[in-house]
């Protein structure tokens, strides 16, 4: 019986948690523009509940982001410039 080996995935610099982070940026600007209109619509606790969750979604964006950038050594959305990397793309898409 063959055994049969997945291919080897490289990972092009990117961490899955980058992607939370891009959804935690997203989903702030959606709560600011919430938070803006219940401001301007006079609802007190949905604009406070609004404004929190903001700062909430900012801060836990920028501490992911952070974090990953400081134990990789590099921006977590953007893959490495080094050779090996130029390489792989090379031998992938050219």
């Amino acid at each position: 019986m063959a055994t049969h080996h997945l291919p080897h995935h490289e990972s092009h610099g990117n961490h899955p948690m980058s992607v939370i982070g891009f959804l935690l940026i997203l989903g702030g600007f959606a709560s600011a523009a919430l938070w803006l209109v219940s401001m301007a619509s006079g609802n007190v606790a949905v604009a406070i509940l609004c404004g929190l969750l903001m700062v909430a979604a900012f801060a836990g964006a920028a501490t992911i982001l952070t974090t990953l950038t400081h134990r990789h050594h590099h921006s977590p959305v953007l893959p490495d410039n080094t050779e090996a990397e130029r390489g792989r793309y090379m031998r992938e898409y050219r």
